[in-house]
């Protein structure tokens, strides 16, 4: 049971059975000392894990075969759980030589056999600064990919802009007819009731009420010239009326 309960902290597989009848849930925790195990402590500051010098494993598995991890009080994936676990304990049964075909083990072993720590450290120490020259050469390369990509855009837009070959002058007409076509719903409706007052009202307009002045003015002039002046002067805004009229109204066809 001790042997299944510490292979379970490690990262074994569970299912439902391991809880027990009428319960919710099983709780499994298993607490290392790092002292003598520099592999496990540095895994952990690597994984931002560290405790001190200490490790709490802890494995909860509920009643429907559902189970989670945690190291040191966090949350983690089993497989993780799994490959610290590697640098805490071996646990010795029929299937304890699979350890062996473990490249990471292999590696292990053989630095241990020749008893080189300084020469190991130096080693890791170089392949670290390999493996940050790698992530910065990748970084750089990503960078010219997305300079080329830019330049490229950059080329295909100044193309379309030469071949386009706008005039002086061009812009402002462009603009101006933009404005025109995005506003052309309003343009029309208050066209079309700008000339509703001006000459098309059925009940009242504009040219109707000047027609009705010019006709009453024409009496009081019979009876006194002086007034053909005004007369003179409702018949030119008549006329105006009347072309700014058919203006709209050419404008309201278009």
């Amino acid at each position: 049971i001790a042997i299944d309960a510490l292979g379970l902290c490690l990262g074994n597989r569970s299912d439902a059975s391991m809880v027990r009848p009428g319960a919710t849930r099983a709780d499994i925790c298993a607490r290392f000392s790092l002292t003598d195990t520099p592999a496990a402590l540095r895994w952990l500051e690597h994984n931002q894990l560290d405790d001190n010098n200490e490790c709490l494993l802890r494995r909860v598995i509920s009643a429907d075969g559902r189970s989670r991890a945690f190291i040191n009080g966090t949350a983690v994936p089993l497989s993780q759980l799994r490959e610290l676990g590697q640098h805490l304990i071996q646990l010795h049964g029929q299937h304890a030589h699979q350890l062996l075909l473990k490249p990471e083990h292999q590696r292990h072993l053989l630095d241990a056999y020749a008893d080189e720590s300084q020469l190991l450290g130096a080693m890791r120490q170089m392949w670290q600064q390999w493996h940050q020259s790698c992530r910065e050469l990748a970084q750089h390369q990503q960078a010219t990919i997305e300079r080329e990509a830019r330049r490229e855009l950059l080329q295909y837009q100044l193309k379309e802009l030469n071949e386009f070959a706008p005039q002086p002058g061009e812009y402002e007409q462009i603009d101006v007819e933009y404005k025109r076509l995005a506003n052309s719903g309003q343009l029309m409706s208050l066209s079309q009731q700008t000339l509703q007052i001006l000459s098309e009202g059925e009940e009242q307009n504009v040219l109707g009420m000047l027609h009705s002045a010019r006709h009453q003015l024409s009496e009081l002039i019979s009876m006194d010239e002086t007034l053909s002046g005004v007369f003179s002067m409702l018949e030119e805004a008549s006329i105006q009326i009347s072309e700014a009229s058919d203006e709209l109204r050419h404008y309201c066809d278009r």
